[in-house]
């Protein structure tokens, strides 16, 4: 009645003082007449004394030293618990500081099991009081008495008395766990009792009254604690350890294991004769009601943790608390090993059910042994033809790209023989007839860098860095004048030839790419970049006419390699090169002879590469699982990333193997005579096919990753 009466006063304060939490939160301005103490504004509640925050409610309870109450916050607007001193210690000295520092003391330990403190001051009267959740709850001592009375009402039997102590034990476990983050701070807490521990209702467990704390090693002035819960040790010397709370714990253990009251032998006389007995005599092992038995498991653990000699209790409160662990779960504890009979049994007992499968699944496997043997071999057989089968499609992958690889190449060489071809019956005509060309017209590098020297109708392509000409073709003169004697006495003759070029046809009757005139040279999907010839005495001639930089890598690349080729008779490749706007570019060469063996110089074709190995970026393209790499004669490597032909390097970057990884792989290749073979590169495991394409002596390789190999059903692909 006091409580409800108190809750009134309080609903109907002053309504000017406080805003309710959820205008803050929601922006919604409540109307004051809901929450009348809520409409205090923040600012001034902060301002708000002890003796003006708290009203009081009622006493709720009193000790020998203190007593507590229930006020109501009147600033967050609940029912908090008020503890002061008594009237015999409010004015004394000691008193007060040791009760200071109990809260503040109290105040530092962040635990779930420990009350939290909200606030300390003096009330009006200037006592010294502070203000602590309120637990809604009882006791141990309360709780163990209730569990007494219950037992007394109802027979309950030994299947029902295991759950009940598995669930106090479950509450000790919380009471263990406690005690040891108190440790862990190096303070102990001296006074663990079932008085000092508070049950909620809600199955939370709190340990109270830290007045008897202290840190580890300390030697209080005076007793502190309950001694009928202390142990010997610390009865005679004093000196704070551990083991003063492990024994306490075990004390504890067996008031909440045999519902009676444990008396330590250096304790005063037992409060309660007809339920007390004394811990250290082993017939006091017993439980309350006498039909139930104590398990021997749970009593060695008792036995251990009261320990008179602290050589033999428990090092800590982790050690205790892990060996009741042990005994809810039916697992061997420290303080009763079992032997190995016991070993087995218990692992019989705790997988009985296991062990009945285990038996008839060994007579299951005895029956079953041939017909797996059977499924095995049949299924061994059908992997290994679906394995046969992946390789053979991943070869046949390898071969069609090569294949088409080649074709390009070998179009590409069927029209370079013509481009020569036709050089070679030129150069013989004119030799025959001998006959000057006064009106030929040249242009050289130099003309074509200027827009008034350049030729007419010149072009721009994005092929091509500068502007060109498809009506003439570039001369560039050597550096210095060639003593070799020429088969045409006249230079404009080679001029009147070379002007030719662009009305060439240099196609064939399998080859759809048939002529280079006007702008199909400007084409992108036309192979050829330019054509270029190299005359036996050093002058050089390209088309499309355009203005080149000599010192560029296209250009040296190019022209490094002519008149090496004398007496040599088939087209030579060249390496693949970086040229404009990092294009790719390759050149295959021819020598040219005359009739009388005379050599007249080198035909060439500079072509674009990614035209060339256009099978292999759609390939990629279509299905990018596959990596491929093409290895020419030189060691060159080219691959494909998305959509692009890329050059590798001598070292890994950007996610690329290195030049000589793939070099290795083609080596392996070569060993085997193109056999396809497994290969651990970065950590996963690959398979690689490769196939030669005679026509250059260039080796394409593939690989794909083996999970990706058994997961994978390669595309029909048609190039």
């Amino acid at each position: 009645m006091k409580e409800n009466n108190a809750e009134q006063s309080v609903s109907h304060g002053d309504t000017t003082r406080e805003i309710d939490a959820t205008v803050v939160l929601a922006g919604v301005l409540h109307q004051q007449r809901e929450n009348p103490i809520a409409s205090e504004h923040p600012e001034q509640a902060q301002k708000k004394e002890f003796s003006e925050r708290y009203r009081f409610i009622c006493d709720f309870g009193a000790g020998g030293v203190g007593k507590v109450g229930k006020a109501r916050d009147l600033v967050f607007d609940r029912v908090v618990a008020v503890k002061c001193l008594n009237e015999t210690f409010r004015d004394n000295a000691e008193a007060i500081r040791s009760f200071v520092e109990e809260c503040r003391l109290n105040a530092k330990l962040d635990h779930p099991s420990i009350v939290p403190v909200y606030d300390l001051g003096k009330d009006a009267d200037g006592h010294w009081k502070v203000a602590m959740k309120f637990i809604s709850g009882s006791s141990l001592k309360r709780f163990i008495n209730t569990v007494r009375v219950t037992y007394d009402r109802k027979k309950v039997n030994a299947a029902q008395e295991r759950h009940a102590l598995i669930s106090r034990l479950e509450y000790f476990l919380k009471i263990c766990a406690v005690v040891e983050y108190c440790h862990s701070l190096k303070i102990v807490h001296g006074d663990i009792k079932p008085e000092n521990i508070l049950m909620g209702n809600f199955g939370e467990v709190y340990l109270m009254d830290w007045g008897c704390a202290r840190t580890f090693g300390t030697v209080p002035e005076c007793l502190s604690g309950t001694p009928n819960y202390l142990p010997p040790e610390f009865l005679e010397n004093k000196i704070v350890t551990p083991l003063v709370d492990v024994y306490s714990l075990g004390m504890l253990l067996f008031e909440m294991t045999t519902l009676r009251r444990g008396d330590s032998c250096c304790s005063a006389a037992p409060e309660d004769s007809t339920t007390s007995c004394d811990v250290h005599d082993e017939q006091s092992y017993r439980h309350y009601l006498p039909d139930l038995r104590i398990a021997p498991r749970i009593k060695a653990v008792i036995q251990k943790a009261v320990n008179p000699d602290p050589a033999g209790r428990y090092p800590s409160v982790a050690a205790l608390a892990a060996d009741v662990r042990h005994f809810i779960y039916d697992e061997e504890v420290s303080a009763a090993p079992d032997n190995l009979f016991q070993k087995f049994f218990r692992l019989i007992y705790r997988n009985r059910i296991k062990s009945i499968l285990i038996t008839g699944l060994l007579f299951a496997l005895l029956c079953g042994e041939l017909f797996y043997s059977y499924y095995r071999a049949n299924r061994d057989n059908e992997l290994r033809a679906v394995n046969t089968m992946r390789r053979l499609r991943l070869q046949g992958y390898t071969d069609i790209l090569a294949t088409a690889v080649g074709r390009n190449l070998l179009q590409t060489q069927a029209q370079l023989l013509i481009f020569a071809d036709n050089l070679i019956e030129d150069v013989q005509e004119c030799a025959s007839g001998a006959t000057p060309y006064p009106d030929a017209k040249f242009y050289d590098n130099r003309d074509y860098e200027k827009a008034e020297t350049s030729p007419p109708g010149m072009l721009n392509s994005p092929l091509y860095p500068k502007p060109v000409s498809l009506a003439y073709m570039t001369r560039l003169l050597p550096d210095s004048p060639s003593e070799v004697p020429q088969l045409l006495p006249d230079a404009k003759q080679f001029v009147q030839i070379c002007s030719k070029v662009a009305g060439y046809d240099l196609g064939s009757s399998d080859i759809n790419e048939t002529r280079f005139l006007g702008r199909r040279i400007l084409d992108p999907s036309t192979m050829i970049q330019r054509l270029f010839v190299l005359w036996a005495n050093g002058v050089r001639y390209s088309y499309p006419g355009t203005c080149e930089d000599p010192d560029s890598d296209a250009f040296k690349r190019r022209w490094s390699s002519g008149a090496d080729l004398k007496g040599h008779r088939k087209i030579i490749w060249s390496a693949p090169y970086k040229a404009s706007q990092d294009a790719l570019r390759i050149t295959c060469r021819y020598p040219m002879y005359g009739r009388d063996g005379r050599f007249l110089g080198v035909a060439g074709l500079e072509l674009r590469l990614e035209r060339l190995l256009d099978p292999l970026i759609r390939a990629h393209d279509a299905d990018s699982i596959h990596e491929l790499y093409l290895l020419d004669r030189e060691g060159c490597v080219v691959t494909v990333r998305n959509g692009k032909l890329i050059l590798l390097g001598e070292t890994p970057a950007n996610g690329l193997p290195a030049a000589g990884e793939v070099r290795a792989l083609a080596d392996t290749l070569a060993a085997g005579n193109m056999e396809q073979f497994e290969r651990h590169v970065g950590g996963k495991n690959y398979f690689a096919s490769g196939y030669r394409i005679r026509t250059t002596d260039a080796v394409l390789i593939q690989m794909i990753e083996e999970n990706a190999m058994a997961h994978h059903d390669h595309r029909d692909i048609t190039l």
